[in-house]
């Protein structure tokens, strides 16, 4: 019997996308070898056969794997199947298990049919049963397929299959106490998401499967470590499991012989093999790569992705624990990764922390980034199972204080409230931990840490009580509550009785669980957040290089006789590269304005309603019409305004709505900052009154950059009018002009550069929103500008990328053009590959004709199959071909190509030849023999075809590199037989020197069989004429340029003097 190859696969659902596999084929045909042998036959009579059949090894393993394909599929005959495998079978199914293991539920378990899932784990659960070798394997396997986190039906099913599995096969399981391990390690996680009522049933028979290997397996548990303490506090509401707790804190040997307590299950590491465990094959892929292969600062699309896949749901969020104890535990890099620009493992640690949703999985994976900390011992314990926690909170000080805070407030309070008992371990262990990163030099110093300013004084003085031989000798009772910035109030964080959090009442022996919650998300939106630098300067003086500029106000208390007396952070640029932190008193700066002025802004900063606070602005402008400002004036106003509005001008959210609509955008100008704006662009630019306002703007442009894309954002928005709102007067974008003189800037592209690249990180949606508005009006600046091109494009997602193609066509949107992109394309080469091909998508948008890529030609790279591709130019090289490959070629093509170093590993030049060779063979013959011959390229203007000669002549050993790469690379001989190419290979072989004919002996050889076929000289001169001109004939019929005439007329003169010589020797006899 034969059966045809199915459309589909047998096992793993299919896509358009993603179709049949090569396994696929594999499977098919061992199926096929089954299914021939078998069909129409008994069952005594397929083991007479298929025992037959199994002389050849080859044979063996193919008819077990059909055997298995069978089973897998069809439901009616795998009882008979699996009867036959286990009969046939001569390594102990060692062919099936490992099928299992690395290629069906390793790889491609995401992917099965249905149908094949549950015929599955009906294989193994037979399998158990029967007690075949490395069957743990398959299980350990099943167990990484159920992810954390994740309450699908599918999901639950498996779960619930192989729970069923183990516990009627429980005799099996005690045999394996790895496996016992992971069972437990596995089911005591994912009860924490089956916590639902839906869930009842299933949570019952888990809970009781999972306390029964507790307390009969013990033993086996153990080696779990401290993390089965971790898991257990998760879910200790649960009534058995708080059975369980009480056993384990106050009768351990009850549990097993020799166990002495919490303590010993807290000094005992994690292995590795758990945290493993507990990732899907594909989720442990993902990881990794983004941990160990993406630059930092270009992570935010993998993280997006990710999240996208593997984090969108609440239930998911307890995923993020398991996440960060495998990245703490399994990926520890090398010094070359280490000292690289790889992400570092702590940014995406602070990602999942600063990302999560849900206010317990926050706390629970702070107590997963600190758990290492709790017992450390310097001698048991890696100092790299310590390292993420602590460079977290280093990196986070300066531009995330409340992502710092947060942690050291952890870290304080978990030492007496984690486990009283133990609190004098704890703590012991927590030093030991901070000695072995100063000796270590993971940091050079923990001063700038715990000793840094901007935190709440209440909790600067819990570290000071918790960590005093690592804070500085200063006194605390020196420390002022104005010498603090952005205080995180400590009434969020102080509240750590994990006991409360979990509903744990055991007294004093408890293990409690953390209710540190921080609601706030707001540095979830922004993926680059943290610094890539591993130390930091040993005092504060020198602190982190900040993000963009940012002001830092605390809440300003009503009750103060003077209300704004107190002491921000105000952080100023210098030169626009140095960051100088200084203090300023707004105090001092009130005394230089007017009391009418002071008023208002103490009216303000009292003022909650922002309609009043846009009225109180409004005054606080016509004060400033009324009577001109001076420069001193002018500066203590920036300042108190940048710090009265620094809510507005960095409000942590996009500007931009969510909904884009002219409604949504007008109200998005309602805040108190676009008063100032809206009052500039009213004035006519002749009025006298815009000069002091735009001096205020300019000095407030100098304290935080932020006002700058501020101001572009509503000099764009002001311009989209409403159904309600047609009154407005349409202002320009060219205001922004204005701006950059007054402040005495010469430089306008790197004026609003500044500006854009702060916009970009922190509102990209706002940049990609005025970007087109920016390039429409000023042009000269824009148009060309590869820094600014290259701004644009690392913030850009697949659909802002869209909206600004769909305006390239429309005619709206021009970003270059011909005479600028090659200068774009000559520095685009350092970009990231994602940034470069969106320039492609633009250029292909622009129409960008190949001709403006011929001069970056020579300079890309590129190397087949490298293992590094920090050197190479793939992306450019494949756009240009595919330009290129839309062309006819021409002479001038054809010796830029030519010009380009030949590199056997390098196959550009040999693919764009053989592509023209396919299409347009006699042109291209006619073409490389012109190169050859060195024939100046066809032009009207002869001097101009002279001078072109000259720039683009190519070197003959070059010429002859590329046509043997062509012959090697792409086996291309019937090109070289035309007649053409052979009289340019002997005209090129005539040239060559003895060492060159040599290199190209085998293309040479293309040109002796013909030679071989010419005829002997003869008597009879005039017919072996007529014979040489008949192909020259031909040629010129087909040619229709001058230059192929002239050719003809040179080919013909040798021909005419043979002639003239056989004459003159007829007369003579």
């Amino acid at each position: 019997m034969t059966t045809e190859r199915p459309a589909t696969s047998r096992l793993f659902t299919t896509s358009v996308i993603e179709g049949r596999i090569d396994l696929d084929e594999k499977y098919d045909k061992a199926y096929n070898s089954v299914i021939n042998l078998t069909h129409g036959l008994t069952e005594e009579e397929s083991h007479h056969v298929l025992n037959k059949a199994l002389d050849d090894r080859k044979v063996h393993d193919e008819l077990c794997l059909g055997l298995l394909v069978s089973i897998l599929t069809d439901p009616s005959i795998a009882s008979r199947h699996y009867h036959d495998l286990t009969l046939v079978s001569r390594d102990s199914l060692k062919v099936v298990t490992e099928t299992l293991i690395h290629q069906i539920i390793g790889e491609r378990f995401s992917r099965l049919l249905e149908s094949t899932r549950r015929q599955l784990l009906w294989l193994v659960r037979e399998l158990v049963k029967t007690g075949i070798n490395n069957v743990e394997g398959v299980v350990w396997c099943l167990l990484r397929q159920i992810a954390g986190g994740d309450v699908s039906q599918k999901n639950v099913w498996l779960a619930e299959s192989l729970v069923d599995i183990l516990r009627e096969n429980r005799p099996w399981l005690d045999k394996f106490p790895v496996i016992v391990a992971s069972v437990t390690y596995t089911y005591l996680r994912i009860l924490e998401d089956h916590n639902g009522p839906q869930f009842a049933n299933l949570r019952q028979k888990e809970v009781n499967f999972v306390v029964g290997l507790l307390r009969e397996r013990f033993q086996d548990c153990l080696m779990i470590g401290r993390d089965l303490v971790r898991l257990l506090q998760n879910i200790a509401k649960i009534q058995e499991i708080e059975a369980f707790w009480r056993d384990l804190l106050h009768s351990p040997s009850s549990l097993c012989q020799g166990f002495t307590g919490i303590l010993q299950l807290l000094q005992t590491r994690t292995s590795r093999r758990f945290f493993v465990v507990r990732l899907t094959p594909e989720m442990e892929k993902k990881i990794v790569f983004l941990c160990t292969d993406v630059k930092f600062g270009m992570q935010k699309r993998y993280q997006e992705w990710f999240q996208r896949q593997y984090l969108n749901t609440p239930e998911s969020q307890t995923l993020r624990c398991d996440l960060i104890r495998f990245i703490i535990g399994c990926i520890h890099p090398s010094n070359e990764v280490l000292c690289s620009d790889i992400i570092p493992r702590w940014a995406v640690i602070g990602w999942l922390l600063s990302s999560c949703t849900s206010p317990v999985a926050t706390a629970n994976s702070k107590l997963a980034l600190f758990y290492d900390w709790v017992v450390y011992n310097t001698d048991t314990d890696n100092i790299m199972n310590i390292e993420p926690g602590i460079l977290v909170m280093y990196h986070s000080m300066r531009p995330h204080p409340v992502l710092t805070t947060s942690l050291l407030d952890f870290i304080c309070r978990i030492i007496p409230n984690f486990h009283p008992p133990l609190a004098d371990k704890i703590r012991a262990g927590v030093h030991n931990s901070l000695r072995q990163i100063l000796e270590k030099r993971v940091v050079q110093s923990l001063e700038p840490l715990f000793d840094n300013r901007h935190m709440d004084a209440e909790l600067r003085k819990l570290i000071r009580e918790t960590f005093p031989e690592f804070c500085s000798n200063s006194v605390p009772g020196d420390v002022k509550p104005e010498d603090f910035v952005a205080p995180v109030s400590s009434a969020s964080v102080t509240k750590m009785d994990l006991m409360v959090e979990t509903g744990l009442d055991f007294g004093t022996s408890t293990v409690n669980n953390d209710s540190d919650v921080n609601n706030s998300n707001h540095i979830g939106e922004e993926e680059a957040m943290f610094s890539d630098e591993e130390e930091e300067p040993p005092t504060p003086k020198a602190p982190l290089p900040p993000p963009p500029t940012k002001i830092k106000v605390e809440e300003i208390s009503t009750a103060s006789s003077v209300p704004v007396t107190e002491v921000v952070e105000m952080k100023t640029k210098v030169n626009d590269v140095n960051s100088v932190e200084e203090k300023v008193d707004l105090s001092k700066h009130l005394e230089y304005l007017e009391s009418d002025m002071k008023t208002i802004l103490l009216d303000y900063q009292n003022e909650k309603d922002t309609k009043q606070r846009c009225d109180l602005l409004q005054k606080l402008c016509d004060l400033i019409f009324s009577d001109d400002l001076d420069q001193d004036e002018a500066v203590n106003l920036a300042t108190c305004l940048c710090h009265l509005l620094s809510d507005d001008l960095t409000p942590g959210t996009s500007l931009l709505p969510q909904d884009v609509s002219p409604e949504s955008i007008q109200e998005s100008l309602g805040h108190p900052v676009y008063v100032l704006f809206d009052n500039l662009i009213t004035l006519p630019e002749d009025d006298h009154r815009r000069q002091p306002l735009l001096q205020l703007l300019v000095e407030m442009h100098k304290i935080t950059l932020h006002v700058g894309y501020h101001f572009l954002y509503f000099l764009k928005a002001s311009n989209i009018k409403t159904e309600k709102v047609q009154e407005n007067n349409e202002c320009s974008i060219l205001t922004y002009r204005d701006l950059c003189k007054a402040a005495g800037q010469k430089d306008f592209a790197g004026f609003i550069i500044k500006d854009l690249r702060l916009c970009s990180e922190d509102d990209p949606r706002v940049l990609s929103w005025i970007i087109p508005d920016i390039y429409n009006s000023f042009p000269k600046q824009t148009r060309g500008n590869a820094e600014l091109l290259q701004l644009v494009l690392e913030r850009l997602d697949s659909s802002q990328l869209h909206d600004l193609v769909c305006m390239v066509l429309q005619g709206s949107l021009q970003m270059f053009d011909n005479s600028s992109f090659a200068a774009i394309l000559e520095k685009s080469l350092q970009w990231e590959t994602v940034e470069q091909l969106f320039l492609w998508h633009l250029a292909k948008a622009h129409e960008i004709p190949v001709d403006c890529c011929l001069s970056v030609m020579p300079k890309l790279k590129f190397t087949s199959h490298s293992a590094t591709v920090s050197n190479t130019h793939g992306e450019a090289l494949s756009n240009i071909l595919m330009m290129l490959r839309r062309e006819s070629p021409s002479e001038i093509l054809l010796r830029t190509l030519l010009l380009r170093e030949f590199r056997v590993e390098d196959p550009t030049v040999a693919t764009i030849l053989q592509y023209w060779v396919q299409r347009y063979e006699d042109k291209m013959a006619k073409l490389i023999n012109d190169v050859v011959n060195n024939k100046p390229p066809q032009s009207p203007n002869k001097r101009k075809r002279n001078q072109s000669t000259k720039a683009s002549a190519v070197p003959l050993d070059q010429v002859l590199s590329h046509l043997n790469h062509l012959r090697t690379a792409c086996g291309q001989t019937k090109f070289f037989a035309l007649e053409t190419m052979q009289d340019t290979l002997q005209t090129a072989q005539n040239q060559c020197t003895e060492t060159q004919k040599k290199k190209y002996s085998d293309l040479f050889a293309l040109i002796e069989e013909e030679e071989e076929e010419e005829p002997a000289p003869e008597p009879q001169r005039k017919p072996k004429s007529n014979r040489g001109r008949k192909p020259k004939g031909r040629k010129k019929q087909e040619s229709e340029s001058e230059e192929e005439s002239s050719e003809e007329e040179d080919v013909k003169k040798p021909s005419r003097k043979r002639k003239k010589n056989n004459q003159v020797g007829s007369d003579s006899d």
